[in-house]
């Protein structure tokens, strides 16, 4: 297969719909989706000038990212599922979620979330041992639970504020900040840098191989959000927001609105 496919099956499969690993979880376990749809749909009724300025340039790429998904991604993990266990897929879930928790750390460290940083630490060292290599989470069954940080929630905790909400071609739902902390995290991927076939192949695999699985578990609440939202774009607009403001305040839900966003630029020539 040339490489320039390659990349672009990677890329695709990597962030089509990568939502927060709160939103995710929230996904993967609903069960009423037209009262979350309803809730979702009630919100961006409040929020949608507010936190969208560029919301004819955002419906663009969302289109663009449902196309790619329904040909690259949603086909993937249709026939991942089909040719693998329940419990292989988890362990691959946990064998990418460990090789997430240097970064966590290094968040945990700069939010100063010493406590939740040692966790971080322990689950590694637990789940790279006794957890072989990453693929088991014995550190979530003796009380050490998994969480999610990245530099978009750190610029979040120094008080940088969202900026309007952003949807990116191939790598979905971002905000500006969000955005520029996605960035930074790629930027300190020791793997970006190494300039080898081995290094080359291993970014692509774990991209792929990234998507496939996150997407696999929201096969069905996709759809079945999809099925019942009357504006599907506002409402992942509005699940994307409040998840990552969940994630933002570390699981709590009396978190303060989101942060004025200032005045911004429209995307005229692209409405």
């Amino acid at each position: 297969m040339p490489k320039g496919l390659i990349k672009f099956a990677a890329m695709a499969a990597c962030a089509v719909f990568v939502l927060p690993a709160s939103a995710m979880a929230q996904l993967s376990d609903i069960e009423d989706t037209e009262a979350i749809v309803a809730d979702a749909e009630a919100v961006s009724a409040e929020e949608g000038a507010a936190v969208d300025p560029w919301e004819g340039f955002n419906r663009k790429m969302f289109g663009l990212n449902n196309a790619i998904d329904g040909v690259v991604l949603a086909p993937a993990a249709q026939l991942y599922r089909a040719v693998t266990f329940k419990k292989q897929r988890r362990g691959i879930r946990n064998f990418l979620d460990n090789l997430k928790t240097p970064v966590v750390l290094i968040n945990d460290l700069l939010q100063g979330e010493f406590k939740r940083a040692g966790n971080t630490a322990s689950r590694f060292v637990i789940n790279t041992t006794v957890g072989f290599g990453g693929m088991g989470d014995p550190a979530e069954r003796i009380g050490i639970p998994q969480h999610s940080e990245d530099f978009g929630q750190t610029l979040a905790v120094w008080g940088v504020d969202s900026g309007p909400y952003l949807i990116l071609p191939v790598f979905g739902p971002s905000t500006l900040r969000d955005g520029f902390g996605a960035g930074t995290g790629l930027a300190m991927d020791p793997a970006i840098w190494i300039r080898t076939d081995a290094a080359s192949l291993f970014r692509y695999s774990r991209a792929g191989v990234s998507g496939i699985s996150i997407r696999e578990p929201l096969i069905e609440p996709l759809e079945e959000i999809r099925a019942n939202s009357l504006d599907e774009y506002a409402s992942f607009r509005s699940f994307y927001l409040q998840a990552r403001k969940r994630e933002i305040a570390n699981g709590r839900t009396n978190f303060d609105d989101l942060p004025d966003i200032g005045d911004f630029e429209e995307f005229d020539d692209l409405e």
